[in-house]
């Protein structure tokens, strides 16, 4: 079994290569009923009739997504018609190049086996070489002003049906490919943001802090961590549901992502925000500043307006320190702030 990329990939180029090479095929073979008919050359007429009723059958094999049957039929069309065509005409007409088509478009169908692949175009070119040595003027030949513009026109229609393969081959590619880089972009927005707030989860938070905490310590700047609590937040999803609670994340998250830093759902609801390049008064400030944001917020549930506090704990550095050190005296500030009434930022602890 084929992964996700292959089947949309192949349901997509198939789809278009079948329709459109039909399509162009359909129109050719009107044009070969229509000027056989007017030569006279009736073999040759009703051939390209037969064809034209096949060819109007195949937007049924296409519609379907038959697309074996599509090929197959289109194999045995193609060469039969190219072997008649030559005999009667001679080779100079060169209808016979529609038989180069054939082998070339096989590897266009991603639903059909290599084997028959090899198979299809090793039988094509031993069609094609049994023409050449055998078959210089048909039964019928056209004369030679006609001859040189009905092989032109079938030289022509050869080379414009492998270059209609080719960019419809190439859009579907191209088409498929963005669309893989779009879902992978999703699946990489999915495995590092968090789901309820779309700030960055744990996990890709803690890396990002501990790139930035590197490069701030090569380059000599201050950076700070600051770890911030909802205050009474057990409060909100007993006494209001869950989805109070998941408001009241959701609207902290939107206060804190508009920080110049980087902001962290940490777990639950406890938030990490990162700021580099700020002295500890800046970032002290900062932090502050968020705080007066989140409990000035309009957070609205079932009618009433809810109180909504953080407290935080900030540490400062100007050299390197591990994220878990930051983490853990943040933390332990934090829970000092808790102690002494919450809504506050605590940047030391005074024994």
């Amino acid at each position: 079994m084929g992964t996700a990329y292959e089947e949309r990939r192949g349901t997509l180029y198939n789809y278009r290569i079948t329709f459109y090479g039909n399509a162009l095929a359909w129109l050719i073979h009107v044009v070969f009923l229509i000027t056989f008919w007017q030569l006279g050359v009736t073999v040759l007429a009703w051939s390209n009739l037969l064809s034209i009723l096949y060819y109007t059958l195949s937007f049924y094999f296409v519609h379907k997504r038959l697309y074996r049957a599509f090929f197959v039929g289109l194999f045995v069309e193609v060469v039969y018609n190219a072997i008649i065509s030559t005999v009667v005409l001679g080779w100079g007409a060169n209808v016979h190049y529609f038989i180069i088509m054939v082998a070339y478009g096989v590897f266009f169908m991603p639903n059909v086996s290599r084997s028959i692949r090899i198979a299809s175009t090793m039988l094509a070119m031993t069609i094609y070489g049994f023409l050449y040595l055998n078959v210089t003027t048909g039964t019928q030949p056209l004369t030679s002003s006609f001859e040189q513009i009905f092989g032109l026109f079938c030289l022509l229609s050869t080379i414009a049906l492998i270059a209609g393969l080719s960019f419809v081959f190439e859009g579907s590619v191209v088409e498929v490919t963005s669309e893989l880089e779009r879902t992978n972009e999703r699946l990489h927005t999915l495995a590092s943001r968090d789901g309820l707030t779309g700030l960055y989860n744990r996990t890709t938070g803690y890396r990002l802090v501990e790139d930035e905490i590197r490069e701030a310590a090569i380059n000599g700047r201050p950076y700070a961590v600051a770890l911030g609590d909802i205050d009474h937040f057990k409060a909100f999803n007993e006494q209001h549901g869950h989805d109070c609670g998941d408001l009241v994340l959701k609207q902290v998250a939107s206060a804190l992502a508009r920080t110049d830093g980087i902001a962290i759902r940490w777990g639950g609801e406890e938030f990490l925000i990162f700021l580099t390049d700020k002295s500890a008064t800046e970032a002290t400030e900062t932090i502050d500043r968020l705080r007066q944001r989140i409990k000035s917020l309009e957070t609205i549930y079932d009618g009433r307006r809810l109180s909504v506090t953080m407290t935080f704990g900030v540490t400062t550095r100007s050299g390197f320190e591990a994220v878990d050190t930051l983490v853990k005296e943040a933390d332990d500030r934090l829970r000092a702030g808790k102690q002494e009434g919450k809504d506050r930022i605590v940047t030391s602890i005074h024994q």
